[in-house]
């Protein structure tokens, strides 16, 4: 009874068949047929099971773009920092055209000719990546010089606040910019109220909207305020065009921008000073004359100093002139027996050939 029982229950379990078909066989044919049955079923079975497991799988190959994965070093040694051929492995397989950033979420770059800005997000393994390109009104041709001059300046500018205006002139949405920036004002430009807006929420079509300003209409600020990070922003505006950068050159002004440090860290003034241009001047308007005569009397003590460079972006700086330039900053650590300082350091500098020549320190 009890092998009756449990076959009648595996045949139900594995091959659908009911008790009472079981219970009927083996009233009517005995045992024999009930495992006859059973064994027949179970050859069926299988043998539906074999040809699912033999049809034919269609497999369709999906092609896939590669990139060159460069594991960046963490902890580089200072060997490392000051060759070009370190940065050159570094920066492989990155987009770099617009510059090379390790401390910027977002990047808009600007032409006022074609009245475009392109929109960039930024990675730290891939660099940029265009995401959105917006149509723009911008001010007059030529580099802003003056205040009321109505000309959008040309440079490199953080956005520093985002806000609702509160004449409805300029829309529903601002990002103010940091015009005049250092180098501006050591070149004697001033104004100020240089502004990312919308349009007259009123849809009049007015006189001047642009009055310096880039302008975009109102759908299009109110997508850029959901594309960009205003915090860890920057803005690129050009004449013309903004030139794009190489590998080359950026490598090279990383590699000059630690043998700069090296040298400031061990007190090697001739080495130092090689990196400034002679027309060179500080935040408070000195020029290179003073500038070395400071730093001589400095490095005379031979302090042991430690200089920690961290969070390096570089820019190119797009200029009337053409000019090779770019806006370098970072954060610095300084200590030394007799100083300590930590915070935000820029350079303005000119790649002459293959060498960086700083215009301007802060």
């Amino acid at each position: 009874m009890r092998y009756l029982v449990f076959l009648s229950l595996f045949a139900l379990a594995l091959y659908a068949a009911t008790a009472e078909d079981i219970y009927r066989i083996y009233k009517t044919k005995g045992i024999d047929a009930v495992e006859d049955f059973l064994k027949k079923e179970f050859e069926s079975k299988e043998t539906i099971k074999v040809k699912e497991t033999k049809a034919p799988i269609e497999v369709k190959a999906v092609a896939k773009e590669t990139k060159v994965k460069v594991v960046k070093t963490k902890n580089p040694t200072e060997k490392e920092l000051v060759s070009k051929d370190f940065w050159l492995k570094q920066i492989r397989g990155m987009d770099v055209e617009y510059g090379y950033y390790e401390n910027l979420d977002s990047l808009i770059v600007c032409e006022k000719e074609k009245k475009r800005c392109e929109v960039y997000k930024n990675s730290e393994d891939e660099g940029l990546e265009r995401i959105k390109s917006h149509d723009v009104i911008m001010g007059k041709n030529g580099d802003k010089v003056k205040r009321g001059d109505l000309k959008t300046p040309v440079g490199v500018y953080e956005i520093t606040k985002r806000f609702k205006p509160s004449d409805p002139f300029y829309g529903p949405l601002a990002f103010s910019l940091s015009y005049p920036n250092l180098f501006d004002v050591l070149r004697g430009k001033n104004g100020s109220g240089i502004w990312i807006h919308g349009m007259p929420l009123d849809g009049k079509d007015r006189d001047d909207l642009s009055k310096g300003c880039v302008v975009m209409d109102n759908d299009a600020i109110k997508v850029l305020d959901a594309e960009i990070n205003p915090q860890s922003t920057m803005t690129i505006i050009g004449e013309s065009k903004v030139n794009k950068i190489s590998k080359d050159e950026i490598a090279t002004l990383l590699s000059d921008v630690y043998k700069w440090q090296r040298a400031w860290k061990v007190s090697d003034i001739n080495a130092y000073l090689h990196y400034y241009s002679d027309d060179f001047k500080k935040a408070d308007g000195s020029g290179k004359k003073q500038f070395s005569a400071m730093k001589k009397q400095i490095f005379s003590r031979k302090e042991k100093k430690t200089i920690l460079f961290e969070n390096m972006n570089i820019a190119p700086y797009p200029t009337v002139e053409n000019r090779k330039l770019f806006k370098i900053s970072y954060e610095q650590t300084y200590k030394s027996p007799s100083f300590a300082s930590k915070g935000e350091k820029e350079l303005y500098v000119e790649l002459i050939g293959k060498k960086m020549s700083i215009l301007a320190e802060k």
